[in-house]
Order: structure tokens, then sequence, then C-alpha cells
């Protein structure tokens, strides 16, 4: 008896039996093919409100997407539009390779302007600092603003890039409640700087800046 001779029913038993790894493969690529489509031409793709480092803070993909969570939340951005971009640079100094490929993501990161406040131990801000990597506070946000913080022993001085001169330059994390929450940079010093950014960014900078200082 032939494939032709054998009724509707036979027939798919037929198919299934000889074809169903064959059916599973075309199925999974088709599945696969949707959701890439999906991905790159129907799913929202919200614009960088404000890109903010992480550097020397492991950063679990869980915090990671609750904590932008919960600063698009408090920011009030519509998340099909807008979000605040973490970005974790953390690596296990003793790997000389990994941390190579660390410090040219970082730096890529940098140059392409892919964030705009940069939070390390003091350590690493130091080397930031004398870098030029961060600019006066003064540049984002006002000398009302900075002499709160001073009088609260949260602002560090360093060299400005450009003159040269000894200037406010970063903030010290310990009263954040926010990464309080997140237990982050929680076990030694640590700051945060603003980077040179267009000017578009500016505002939404500061505000987010204000949401991650506040007590």
């Amino acid at each position: 008896m032939t494939f032709k001779d054998l009724n509707f029913k036979a027939k798919l038993e037929h198919i299934w039996i000889y074809y169903k790894l064959k059916i599973f493969m075309i199925g999974f690529l088709i599945i696969a093919g949707l959701s890439i489509i999906y991905t790159v031409f129907v799913k929202p793709h919200p614009d960088n409100y404000c890109g903010v480092a992480m550097y020397g803070q492991f950063l679990s993909m869980e915090d990671d997407d609750a904590i932008t969570a919960e600063l698009d939340t408090r920011l009030g951005l519509d998340p099909n539009k807008y979000t605040v971009e973490v970005e974790c640079f953390y690596s296990d100094e003793t790997d000389v390779m990994i941390e190579a490929e660390l410090n040219q993501k970082f730096n890529t990161y940098l140059y392409a302007s892919q964030f705009n406040m940069i939070m390390a131990d003091s350590e690493y801000t130091d080397k930031f600092i004398k870098a030029g990597y961060y600019v006066p506070l003064e540049k984002y946000i006002g000398a009302e603003a900075i002499n709160q913080l001073a009088q609260k022993g949260l602002v560090l001085n360093g060299s400005d890039p450009e003159t040269g001169e000894n200037v406010p330059i970063a903030v010290k994390l310990s009263n954040s409640a926010l990464l309080k929450k997140y237990n982050l940079y929680q076990d030694r010093d640590s700051y945060v700087g603003f980077v040179i950014m267009p000017e578009e960014y500016k505002e939404s900078t500061v505000k987010t800046f204000n949401i991650i200082m506040a007590e």
C-alpha cells in the first residue's frame, strides 16, 4: 500500500511517525523567527533617560531590573518611551583578560555617552578623577545644593579636568536610601560623579541623581 492509498487519519499518523522531528524543528524555527521579528521591529525600545554606571560593584540581573524599574517609576517615565539604563562594570580583578575586557567596555560606553553618572568606590573614584572622567558638580547642580551636601560631609573635591582647580567633583553615596535598599556600595566609601554629556541629558540626569541621593 502506498501513501496515496492511505486514508486521511493514516496519512497523518505516517507523517507524524516519520517527520515529527522535522516538524518540531520547523516549529521551533518559526517561533524563534517570530520572536526575533517582535523584538527588533514590534517591541518598544525605550530611549535612554539617564545612564548610570556602577563600577566595581556586583549587581545581579534581578536587582538590576528591580532598581531600574524603581527609578523609572519614581521618575514617572513611560516604560515604552524612556528608561534609566543601569550598567554594571564588575569583574574578578585577578583575571587579567576579563579585567581588560571590562575596561574596554567601560571606555566604549563612556566615549559613546551611554552613561551620565559613574558610581565607584574611593579607589576607583580617585582614578577616574585623575583620568579626567568627572566634571565639576557645579556644571549640573547649583551652589546651594552643593553647599547642602557639603554640610553633611558628602562632597569630595578633585581636580577640574579643564582648569586643574580643586573643586567639588563627586558626592559620597553613604546616605542613599535607594542603594541601602539594594545593599549597593555599603561596605566601603563610594561616590557618584557626573561625566560630560549632551545638553539634552542634563535635566534628566539631575532628576535621577536627586532620587539616588534621597535619604
